[in-house]
């Protein structure tokens, strides 16, 4: 066997070689297990044999032989058993010299998987051209849907930029303070009538809560409004006190009015519209309290004035005649240190001249609303208010116990009225423990930093406490609960408290826990 010849048998596909008729000269190994015909068999015949349909097989040889081009169709076969099946039929010629010689090498290559997978296929992209034409049908409805509600946007945009424009024409050159909030209080814009209104410019009440400058009697009423769900009432309007940038509080009056969401109804924000109704206020106020202070309108000025600074200058008075007194008893036994008399008689002096400059300070403050503040360490402030009744505390048996927090930022205070404010706490709580036993008798004084702008002192004692109906009455003017008590000392302190621009608070006996807080702004 020649090399042709092991090469021609070394195909894996059916390969047959034909003469210039058309007809087997030879028949490899892949063409047996193809069609199932032994060489033996086929020899000499056509190959038209293996075929469902006939071929010219001698007239594409010969169309073939001038430009000796390759042939290839996909042709239909009928193996010896019968079985049918697809193949591609490919013929190259290899030369035309003599008529036993093979003219030309034919190959057959099975597509009928092939065929299968590419009906299937062709099947799948039927499908599929089908599915994108509605898609795209889909798309070009959704994209014409899309354009008509872009536009109908832009429209609802420019009538919302025209409607805030409007707005903020009408709030910028309104009197009132024109605010907007989120539902947690937040300020969202505010007004410029705000410098003349309140002292602050409306950057810098941007983002900060409402409620912070809000008179602590008065929020629960403004949160309820805020926090309120009904969409059936379009505005509501309040009255309620508002704590300027100078630190005096004034009356306004708002028309609060909540804007919802669609889908739910929730409050989306809230729209102030206020204004300063401080003098109506007070006016009113004035004429429902008239018969409850008739006869303190009888007395002159001078009188309330010396009866508030009466109460104020008990303390340091009663301070110096127990130093006196104890000097007294000194100088009486003959046998006394000199220096420790001169030490009693400087304090004695100090209290003194305590009692003198409240008179000065109280008087100011009653007629002038005046403070004298200066930087001072609250902590400080209380020790030194402790030791000036000291003796009071000995002689009741109370102990102070202080929980102090480190580090506490200087406030700006009149010293003095503080002093005032804690040592008419501290003997309040001494008269209030005349029924508790000495063993258990105890004064708690705490201070706090609740944020960076205020510091928070709280004082209780193991007395019965306030019951909770007293919790007002307590500051009305000539109210007590003491036999010879003339009913000014909370309603004082508060007042102090208030002028500093803080805040007072009682909180009534629950579970036998029970306090007095102040609140003071660090500036």
């Amino acid at each position: 066997m020649d090399y042709s010849q092991a090469l021609f048998e070394a195909i894996n596909d059916s390969a047959v070689l034909l003469d210039k008729t058309g007809r087997i000269i030879d028949w490899n190994q892949g063409a047996i297990a193809l069609f199932g015909y032994h060489k033996k068999e086929i020899l000499g015949k056509s190959l038209n044999i293996i075929y469902q349909q006939h071929h010219p097989f001698p007239k594409i040889i010969q169309e073939m032989l001038p430009n000796e081009k390759k042939w290839s169709e996909e042709t239909r076969y009928v193996r010896k058993n019968g079985i049918k099946g697809l193949c591609k039929t490919s013929i190259s010629l290899i030369h035309a010299t003599s008529t036993n010689k093979a003219s030309a090498l034919v190959t057959h290559q099975i597509i009928s998987e092939y065929k299968a997978i590419e009906e299937e296929l062709n099947a799948k992209i039927s499908q599929y051209s089908e599915k994108l034409h509605e898609q795209l049908e889909l798309y070009y409805t959704t994209n014409a849907t899309l354009i008509k509600y872009i536009y109908a946007c832009e429209q609802s945009e420019k009538k919302l930029r025209e409607s805030e424009l409007r707005f903020h024409l009408l709030a910028e050159n309104a009197t009132d303070v024109i605010s907007r909030h989120a539902p947690d209080g937040t300020y969202l814009y505010i007004s410029p009538s705000c410098k003349n209104q309140l002292g602050y410019l409306p950057e810098e009440l941007l983002n900060l809560n409402w409620y912070k400058f809000i008179h602590y009697e008065d929020i629960g009423k403004l949160k309820k409004v805020f926090h309120r769900r009904k969409a059936n009432i379009n505005h509501q309007t309040l009255t309620y006190r508002i704590r300027r940038k100078e630190g005096d509080y004034r009356w306004f009056e708002s028309n609060i009015r909540h804007i919802y969401d669609e889908q739910p109804k929730y409050v989306q924000e809230i729209q102030i519209a206020s204004r300063d109704v401080t003098d109506r206020v007070l006016d009113k106020k004035a004429r429902l309290r008239g018969q409850q202070l008739a006869h303190v309108s009888r007395l002159s000025s001078m009188e309330e004035m010396a009866s508030g600074m009466a109460h104020e200058i008990s303390q340091p008075l009663a301070a110096v005649v127990n130093y006196t007194q104890g000097c007294v008893r000194h100088l009486q036994s003959h046998q006394f240190d000199t220096n420790q008399v001169i030490e009693i008689m400087k304090k004695a002096v100090i209290q003194a001249e305590r009692a003198g400059e409240v008179i000065h300070r109280l008087k100011n403050f009653f007629c002038k609303g005046k403070l004298f503040k200066t930087p001072c360490k609250i902590n400080s402030i209380i020790r030194e208010t402790v030791s000036f009744s000291r003796t009071d505390l000995n002689a009741t048996k109370t102990k102070v116990d202080f929980e102090f927090a480190k580090d506490l930022i200087l406030i700006s205070a009149d010293k003095i009225q503080i002093q005032q404010v804690l040592l008419n706490l501290i003997q309040n709580a001494i008269d209030a423990m005349q029924e508790v036993p000495q063993t258990k008798r105890r004064i708690h004084i705490q201070t706090k930093s609740n944020d960076s702008n205020t510091i928070e002192v709280t004082v209780r004692d193991s007395g019965p406490g306030f019951p909770k109906d007293m919790t007002e009455k307590v500051f009305e003017p000539f109210f007590t609960t003491k036999a010879h008590g003339r009913g000014m000392g909370l309603a004082i302190c508060r007042s102090i408290i208030e002028a500093h621009g803080g805040q007072f608070v009682i909180n009534p006996n629950s579970n036998q826990y029970s306090w007095i807080r102040f609140i003071l702004p660090i500036n």
